[in-house]
């Protein structure tokens, strides 16, 4: 009955990035005191069928109707911890120009989830509903999320003091999310963790199952990139 004890979501919409990690492990309540009371005295067919049947009204307790929900995390506990999320930062272990996502190192994992939402979208807000991920909707709860912390100015053409990245007087964020090819945030850069600077991915993914290489340098004025998606480029501020 192990795998009874092992919640695991539905499979990730296609227009998720990979990034996300696979949620923490949670044990199904097994109405405590009433399990053994319930199997004692059956054998066989019999002790089987009570079996599921408790591990049944156990699932329900956590699935509901609205499909499988976050186990309950205990007020003042982590969100990474050797058992729940151990991966989430491993990206950025032991990497040479490594970073870390700043509410992922402060613990504040609400800023971005709210448990209360559908494990199909990751508990992420503002995601899109199971069926409703079309490009459109993705790019548009991507960059609200994202702004709602760095501010809508990281998305204006002008001016550039809302961003680092810019050459010049030119936003660079605004030029890629606004130059009409549909770009968002989150294919560039990871959520939680990367192994280069500014969160920014190793690899893009892209439609098909496809994946861009992306490298960056950072350099005292400003960086320097190479992608899939153009030549090498150097900017400075």
């Amino acid at each position: 009955m192990a795998h009874l004890r092992r919640w695991a979501p539905r499979e990730v919409p296609a227009w998720h990035p990979e990034h996300v990690e696979q949620p923490a492990r949670a044990v199904l309540p097994v109405l405590p005191g009433r399990k053994k009371t319930l199997l004692k005295g059956l054998t066989g067919q019999f002790r089987l069928v009570a079996a599921l049947l408790v591990a049944a009204v156990s699932a329900a307790a956590v699935c509901g109707a609205a499909g499988p929900r976050h186990p309950v995390v205990p007020k003042g506990a982590g969100c990474v911890t050797q058992d729940c999320h151990a991966r989430l930062l491993a990206a950025a272990a032991g990497a040479k120009g490594g970073s870390v996502h700043q509410p992922v190192a402060d613990g504040e994992c609400a800023a971005c989830h709210d448990l209360a939402l559908s494990a199909e979208a990751r508990f992420v807000k503002g995601a899109p509903a199971a069926g409703g991920e079309s490009p459109e909707k993705a790019r548009a709860w991507d960059l609200a999320l994202c702004a709602g912390c760095h501010g809508g100015g990281l998305l204006a053409l002008a001016p550039s003091g809302s961003t680092r990245f810019a050459d010049g007087t030119r936003n660079l964020h605004a030029l890629h999310v606004q130059s009409g090819r549909g770009r968002r945030c989150l294919p560039c850069h990871a959520p939680h963790a990367a192994r280069q600077p500014k969160l920014l991915r190793e690899r893009i993914p892209a439609r098909g199952g496809a994946q861009i290489a992306q490298e960056y340098r950072a350099e005292p004025k400003g960086g320097w990139c190479r992608t899939g998606c153009h030549a090498p480029k150097r900017y400075a501020r």
